[in-house]
């Protein structure tokens, strides 16, 4: 996953734990906010028995409980200070950084969970084929 600018509201670093998975079990890093805005949202997926799928969206808005699990977290710090975390890299939870946006942030997350998502310009793609579901093609 790959965003320009991600602007969390509420920001706190919840820790470690482990996901379940199709591969097994996943450490990752758990970072709880009350919402967040994502400018030039980007996700591919990984996975190695189908083809790659890909989610675009100009904007991506989450708002309520917003859980993020991440196996890796880098960006830079109101466009500033570049750092990278990792489950673990972190330091002692919880933290509640004193950031108000960081730039071009790139992550590798396993699970995000949120109250309600919206999203502006949103496009899914498949393969070389993509459906563009704002009805544009």
């Amino acid at each position: 996953m790959t965003t320009t600018r991600f602007a969390p509201q509420g920001f706190t670093l919840a820790g470690v734990t482990t996901v379940p998975t199709a591969g097994g079990p996943l450490k990752v890093m758990v970072l709880r906010m009350k919402a967040a805005s994502l400018t030039d949202y980007r996700l591919t997926t990984h996975d190695r028995q189908g083809p790659q799928l890909g989610l675009n969206a100009d904007a991506l808005d989450l708002k309520g409980a917003v859980t993020l699990y991440l196996t890796k977290f880098s960006g830079c710090i109101e466009g500033i200070l570049c750092l990278t975390f990792t489950p673990d890299t972190l330091p002692v939870p919880p933290v509640v950084p004193p950031f108000v946006y960081m730039t071009r942030v790139s992550a590798e997350q396993a699970l995000v969970t949120s109250d309600l998502i919206v999203a502006d310009g949103l496009r899914l793609q498949a393969g070389a084929g993509a459906m563009d579901t704002t009805g544009g093609g």
